[in-house]
């Protein structure tokens, strides 16, 4: 019965179609519009488009009602004309941006000596339709002192901070955050392909800043084009080429020691230290950007070429005591280019392809201590798509595209799987530092983390992983009482009173690449119902079929996502818009936390305490080094029966043992009520302010009680069960958001704009974190904890209150061949919220700090310790 009811709204919609999207491939954007005389609607009239990103001219004539639709131009500036037999021609300008709906209104009057033509400007860029949404051109950013990649330019939006865990595993540099979803569930196209890292859903840097054209970020009331995802939309869209021949370069200088970010504090308690700083790198480092495009074939075949080269040389040290100095060598070169075939103005078909080669050359995982834990690695990235994008009707278009991205890890890791050379030393008394040999497994299997998608009638994404993850080079790693430290040499201290602990991470089935597919339909339909109001109706069908690394079925579910928008012209010509709408957003199904109980590429876990002769214990004169220990070490671990050894066994953790996911995961989801404004002021500017309330549901959550039961995991051990599943009743996020933005211009000369987002994300589920990205709420043992101080509600970690920007542009001259500005750029963030909280004995121990829940039966492993939290989650 839902399947038959969901047919029928689709072909209800369809029957009904105005002007009806069938795919979504490489964004554009939608002109329309109503032609009237003396306040009555004028059929037939002659309505032209053209524009130097077009290739040819696209033509329509308005309907019984007056009505016109271009339904997909890709963006840019256009002169529009209007023509009719006995009435004055009249041509107006209007920049179209990516994934924006433009209005332009025009009454024609009986015909004059000569044409009007009326300049709209470009204020078009902040939406005036029922979405939320804005579009930063490369111009723009060019003039503005702000950052030029992806994230620099989303993060200048309204709607968008960036407070999420991290953007990468053991940086500071925080991920981007849109109406207040987990980071890792937004989307990010480049030309309509999705360049989301797998893991923390983060955007690839598969781009060439001097070759974009222009981003659009879209926070609220998002047609149903888009889909799998619960916060935002990134549209990145690169140049073309055109009619004419140009090109760019450009020279970015950098210098690590023009960049000081340390604070006044910590720079007295360095000097106040005996810790030795590495000099920053005093060396200008360039990065050079070349761009060229132009016709093969005018109005019919154009070209772009793109590529980027960037040597870098940084200074780093390892912690102390060692401090000793290295460099971080990176050599990246980023290729792309770009052919658009246009045989008719009606159809174009595109095909890009982008290619980066990079080496980084001293990188580390962790805290390391010495050198001979770096490594030097290779990233190497590709992207190819194949895009048609077709007007079949004036009121039916379509788009097919499919394209594949390949992401690999090459190196990441050990040069050997030498059970000396090759295993790992961690030093348990200086915060787990690690030193002797590099983190995982550099000539293992690479990992690899691609996607493909087809689009042609429907929506079919894959994401796939494919990872065996070795902890070390030999699989075994030692985490060491301490080390002796003498000068740059480390020498470890093997005592064995309990103390070091000897780690074999097996990997018992090799991964056979995981396999997460969304396939989508979804169709979209405008309605004009009078003279001043205008529908959107959406909806999507996506349904979820996964597989982790194993190959075992682990998400097999679907979700229809409502998309409603209503538009109202409140003054009668477009200068005041108030707009309404609601919708419900649904995620793909997270990689992670799909294959998190898969065997496959997994690392198993066994620990045995160290009971062999004490090794360099009380700082002996000449001490062994890492070698000789290691030596005596694993002769000792063999003469006892080595990895079948269960006498001095302490732990055992075996992937696919006792968490499972029972049935099907099911996608996270958002819904969202949208309502708003927009108005401009006689062409000049432009305000827009949008709410945005949005609540999510659906949380990745592990359950383990007295229900789930035990199991019995391959090495005989009987452990309690836990199950991966999704939970609402335990668990909230709730977004509300006032985003609000403007754009003025004084003239030719002075341009100023900005935004402001006054927001409050509360609930008790961050959901992720810097080191594995998405991550599941904890339900397991529940009668060890209390709701109220365990998972308490409150703002979030990625809450921030108020987010502001403003900024003035002075254009002294711009004309076809000089251009110079000055500009302005000041932004206002207020602080992240913080709280107390601890993990807690649950038993054993005296005091506040330990609870008694000696009664509580039933469980095979017992948790020693909970999270307390002694304020709000963030208060």
């Amino acid at each position: 019965m839902k399947n038959r009811s969901f047919w029928v709204v689709v072909l209800a919609l369809l029957v009904f179609a105005g002007s009806a999207a069938w795919a979504q491939g490489i964004p554009t954007g939608k002109l329309t519009g109503r032609v009237i005389n003396e306040g009555a609607p004028l059929p037939g009239v002659l309505v032209s488009a053209t524009s130097p990103n077009l290739q040819g001219t696209r033509t329509t004539t308005s309907s019984a009602n007056g009505d016109y639709i271009f339904p997909s131009l890709p963006p840019g500036e256009y002169t529009v004309t209007f023509e009719l037999e006995g009435l004055e021609t009249s041509t107006r300008t209007v920049t179209l941006a990516t994934a924006q709906t433009a209005s332009l209104n025009v009454e024609m009057n009986v015909a004059a000596i000569s044409e009007e033509i009326v300049v709209t400007g470009q204020l078009e860029t902040i939406s005036q339709g029922s979405e939320a949404a804005v579009t930063f051109s490369k111009t723009l950013v060019d003039e503005l002192p702000v950052g030029r990649t992806v994230d620099d330019i989303v993060a200048l939006s309204p709607g968008v901070s960036a407070t999420g865990p991290g953007k990468n595993a053991g940086t500071g540099q925080a991920s981007i955050v849109i109406s207040g979803a987990p980071s890792f569930e937004n989307l990010f196209l480049i030309n309509g392909v999705v360049v989301n890292e797998n893991i923390r859903g983060q955007a690839n840097n598969l781009f060439i800043e001097d070759a974009i054209q222009e981003t659009t970020t879209s926070s609220g009331a998002i047609s149903a084009e888009y889909g799998r995802f619960t916060g935002g939309v990134v549209n990145v869209i690169t140049k073309s080429g055109g009619n004419d021949f140009s090109g760019s370069l450009r020279s970015t200088l950098r210098n690590q020691d023009w960049t000081d970010t340390i604070s006044e504090g910590a720079r007295r308690k360095k000097a106040a230290s005996t810790f030795v700083e590495a000099a920053p790198n005093d060396e200008i480092i360039p990065t050079y950007e070349a761009t060229l495009g132009g016709p093969i074939w005018k109005d019919k075949l154009w070209f772009f070429l793109a590529g980027r080269t960037f040597d870098q040389e940084a200074s780093n040290q390892t912690a102390a005591p060692t401090s000793v100095p290295y460099k971080q060598l990176t050599d990246e070169q980023r290729l792309e280019g770009k052919l658009t075939f246009s045989p008719t103005a009606k159809h174009t078909f595109i095909a890009s392809y982008a290619d980066i080669d990079r080496s980084e050359g001293g990188n580390s995982f962790g805290t390391i201590l010495d050198e001979r834990s770096l490594v030097t690695r290779e990233l190497p990235q590709k992207l190819a798509a194949i895009n048609y994008n077709g007007v079949l009707t004036e009121n039916l278009y379509f788009t097919a595209q499919y394209n594949e991205r390949e992401f690999s890890f090459v190196g990441s890791g050990a040069p050997t799987t030498d059970l000396i050379q090759g295993t790992l030393l961690i030093d348990r008394a200086r915060g787990g530092a690690r030193y002797w040999s590099p983190t995982f497994c550099g000539i293992c299997r690479d990992e690899e983390r691609d996607n493909t998608k087809l689009i042609a009638g429907y929506d079919s994404f894959e994401d796939i992983r494919a990872a065996d993850n070795h902890q070390s080079g030999s699989d075994y790693r030692i985490l060491g009482t301490t080390s002796i430290i003498r000068g740059s040499n480390i020498f470890p201290v093997f005592n064995n009173d309990g103390s070091t602990t000897i780690q074999f991470n097996p990997i018992f089935e090799e991964t056979r690449g995981t396999s997460f597919k969304t396939n989508s339909f979804f169709v979209n339909d405008s309605w004009r119902v009078s003279d001043r109001l205008s529908l959107n109706l959406g909806l999507r069908f996506d349904q979820n079929d996964g597989a982790n690394a194993q190959g075992r079925k682990v998400a097999k579910d679907s979700n229809v996502s409502p998309r409603l928008a209503a538009t109202w012209d409140a003054s009668g010509d477009g200068s005041f818009i108030i707009n309404g709408g609601y919708g419900k957003y649904v995620a793909a199904i997270a990689n992670s936390v799909g294959d998190s109980t898969s065997s496959a590429g997994a690392p198993a876990t066994f620990q045995w305490r160290y009971a062999g002769p004490a090794i360099n214990l009380g700082n002996p004169a000449n001490p062994a080094d890492s070698a000789a220990a290691l030596t005596t070490l694993f002769n000792w671990f063999n003469s006892v029966g080595g990895a079948n050894n269960t006498s001095f066994l302490t732990g055992v953790a075996i992937p696919g043992g006792n968490v499972v996911i029972e049935d099907s995961l099911n996608s996270p989801n958002a819904e969202e009520f949208t309502v708003g404004f927009s108005k401009q002021f006689s062409g000049r500017g432009i305000v827009r302010v949008t709410a945005v309330h949005r609540t999510f549901g659906d949380f990745y959550t592990t359950r383990g009680d007295l229900t789930t039961g035990t199991v019995t995991t391959p090495n005989g051990l009987v452990a309690d069960r836990q199950v991966i599943e999704n939970n609402d009743s335990a668990f909230e996020r709730e977004y509300n958001g006032l985003q609000t933005q403007f754009q003025w211009r004084f003239g030719k000369k002075i341009t100023v704009g900005g935004n402001w987002t006054l927001s409050k994300l509360e609930g008790n589920f961050d959901g992720e974190n810097r080191n594995s990205g998405p991550v599941t709420g904890d339900l397991t043992y529940p009668e060890f904890k209390v709701a109220s101080w365990n998972r308490p509600k409150g703002d979030l970690a990625a809450d921030q209150r108020h987010k502001a920007a403003i900024y003035g542009v002075y254009r002294f001259f711009d004309n076809t061949h000089n251009a110079l500005s000055v500009s302005l750029f000041q932004s206002f963030q207020t602080g992240l919220p913080y709280g107390a909280a601890q993990n807690v004995l649950v038993r054993g121990g005296t005091g506040a700090a330990a609870f008694d829940f000696s009664p509580v039966t039933g469980y095979r492993q017992r948790p020693t310790q909970v999270a307390y939290a002694f304020t709000a989650i963030d208060e």
